[in-house]
C-alpha cells in the first residue's frame, strides 16, 4: 500500500505530539494515588496491534492504554465528536479517527468503511490501533455486547496484509478502585496476544463463513477481556455481589491494587459457585448484602469505614491529623483554586458522572500546566532563586493534594458517621462473618 504522502498522515511520527506525550503520560499517572501496569511484556513489538480494552470510564479507559508504554497509537472514537471543524482538527491531531455506528444511517456506512481503510493503514505501519469494543462505556464490573467494527477492522487488515504481517488483538482489562472519585486507583492488566490472522486463515481453511468468521473474533475478544477484568454478572444481584466483594476486599490497602483485584475475583468465583450450589441460601446472602447496602448509603457510611476495628481511635486520630492541615489546605486550594474551581464546575455540565474524571484529568493537563507555568516565572522575577526554586518544587502537586484532602475529610467523616451507627456495624460484622464460610 504505497503511495506518495502530500500530507502527515494520523499514524507518522511527530515531533509536537512526542512531547506533549511526557506531559500526559505524567497527568495520567498524577490523576491517581496509584496506577499499576501489569504484563506490558506482552504487547507485541514491531507488529500490527490492536488494542481492545473495556470501556467503563469515558476517556481514562484510552488514557491508561496510552500510558502502558511509549509506542505510537490511534485511537477510533465515535464521529459524534468529531462535528465541530475546530475539534475535529484537535481530535486528528490526538490521533483519533471516527467511527461512526452502522445504526447511524446509510451515510454512515461509507464513513465506516473509511475508517477501516485508514485502520489498516495505520496497522501497515505497525502502529497500534486502540478501539473500545463495547462501543459506549458504563461504569460497571460487567460488559456490553461487543461491536462488529473490530472484528471489521481485524477481517479488512487480514485481507490486505495476508499471512506475512500478521495482526494481534491485545485484550486490556482496565479496573478502578473507584469509578467517580479523582485521584483513586487503577489498573491496566495486559491480556495475551490473539493471532487473528492465524484465527482467520485457519477458520477459513475449514470452511467458517465470513458472518461467523467475525462472530467468533468478538466471542474471542469478550471472553479474552473478561479474564482480565472484575466480572460480574449484569442480573439483578449485580449491586448485591458488589457490596460483599468490597466487603472481602476491602481489609486490604487500596494501594496494594493487584492484591484486591484478586481478592474480588476470588470472592465473586465463590458466591457464584453458591449460586449454583445452593440457590436458596445464596439468595438470602445477597438480598441480606443488598438491604444492608441500602442502609449504608442512606447513612452516607463509605464501605471503607466498616472495617475499622477500631473506628472511634480512627476518628479521633483522623480529627488530630485534620486540624494543623487546615491552614496548608486553605493555602494550597487558594493557589491552585481557578483550576479545581473550574473543573468541578465544569463537571456539573455532564449528568453521566462517569466523564467527570476525564474533565478533571483535561482540565488539569491544560489549565495546572498554564498556571503553574505563570506562578513559577513570577516565582523568579520576583523571589531569590533558591527560594523560588524550592517553591515551584512544592507546588507542582498541589491541586492533587486538595482532592487528596477532600477525599481524606470524607472518609473521615464517614467514621465518625459509622461510631454513632452500631447496629450498621454490627449487621455488617455479621453478614462478613457468613461470607467466609461460603
Amino acid at each position: 500500500m504505497c503511495k506518495s504522502k502530500k500530507h502527515r498522515e494520523i499514524y507518522d511520527k511527530d515531533r509536537l505530539y512526542a512531547f506533549l506525550r511526557y506531559s500526559v503520560d505524567a497527568f495520567i499517572k498524577a490523576s491517581y494515588q496509584k496506577i499499576v501496569f501489569l504484563n506490558t511484556d506482552r504487547i507485541p513489538r514491531d507488529a500490527a496491534v490492536i488494542f481492545t480494552p473495556n470501556h467503563c470510564d469515558a476517556l481514562m479507559d484510552p488514557l491508561l492504554v496510552l500510558a502502558a508504554n511509549r509506542d505510537r497509537k490511534v485511537f477510533i472514537a465515535r464521529a459524534d465528536i468529531f462535528k465541530k471543524p475546530m475539534l475535529r482538527k484537535l481530535l486528528t491531531f490526538f490521533k483519533m479517527i471516527p467511527i461512526n455506528r452502522i445504526r447511524d444511517g446509510i451515510r454512515s456506512v461509507t464513513a465506516v468503511e473509511q475508517t477501516i481503510r485508514v485502520s489498516i493503514e495505520v496497522l501497515e505501519n505497525n502502529v497500534g490501533i486502540c478501539i473500545l469494543p463495547e462501543g459506549t462505556h458504563r461504569p460497571m464490573h460487567s460488559l456490553l455486547p461487543i461491536g462488529k467494527g473490530i472484528a471489521r477492522i481485524a477481517c479488512g487488515a487480514y485481507d490486505a496484509l495476508g499471512d506475512n504481517h500478521p495482526i494481534y488483538i491485545v485484550p486490556v482489562g482496565v479496573e478502578y478502585g473507584d469509578y467517580y472519585r479523582f485521584r483513586s486507583t487503577a489498573m491496566a492488566n495486559i491480556g495475551d496476544p490473539f493471532n487473528v490472522s492465524e484465527f482467520i486463515s485457519s477458520q477459513r481453511k475449514e470452511g467458517m463463513s465470513e458472518r461467523d468468521i467475525m462472530e467468533a473474533i468478538r466471542q474471542q475478544v469478550k471472553e479474552r477481556i473478561q479474564e482480565l477484568i472484575v466480572y460480574i454478572d449484569d442480573d439483578e444481584q449485580y449491586e448485591a455481589v458488589w457490596e460483599l466483594a468490597k466487603l472481602h476486599s476491602g481489609e486490604i490497602c487500596k494501594c496494594r491494587v493487584k492484591e484486591r483485584f484478586d481478592a474480588n475475583r476470588e470472592i465473586i468465583s465463590r458466591i457464584k459457585q453458591l449460586r449454583e450450589r445452593d440457590p436458596k441460601k445464596a439468595s438470602a446472602l445477597l438480598g441480606k448484602a443488598d438491604k444492608l447496602r441500602k442502609r449504608r448509603l442512606k447513612s452516607k457510611v463509605s464501605i471503607n469505614a466498616i472495617h475499622h476495628k477500631h473506628p472511634l481511635l480512627a476518628a479521633i486520630l483522623g480529627t488530630l491529623a485534620l486540624l494543623p492541615g487546615i491552614p496548608l489546605f486553605l493555602l494550597m486550594a487558594a493557589v491552585s483554586l481557578p483550576i479545581w474551581a473550574v473543573s468541578e464546575i465544569l463537571c456539573t455540565l455532564f449528568k453521566d458522572r462517569a466523564f467527570h474524571n476525564s474533565v478533571r484529568m483535561v482540565v488539569f493537563w491544560v489549565g495546572w500546566s498554564l498556571l503553574y507555568l505563570i506562578e513559577v516565572v513570577l516565582l523568579f522575577c520576583f523571589a531569590p532563586w533558591k527560594w523560588a526554586l524550592a517553591t515551584a518544587i512544592i507546588l507542582m502537586p498541589v491541586p492533587f493534594f486538595v482532592y487528596d484532602f477532600f477525599e481524606f475529610v470524607r472518609v473521615l467523616a464517614s467514621l465518625w458517621r459509622i461510631v454513632f451507627n452500631r447496629k450498621l456495624r454490627n449487621d455488617y460484622k455479621e453478614i462478613k462473618n457468613e461470607l467466609k464460610n461460603i
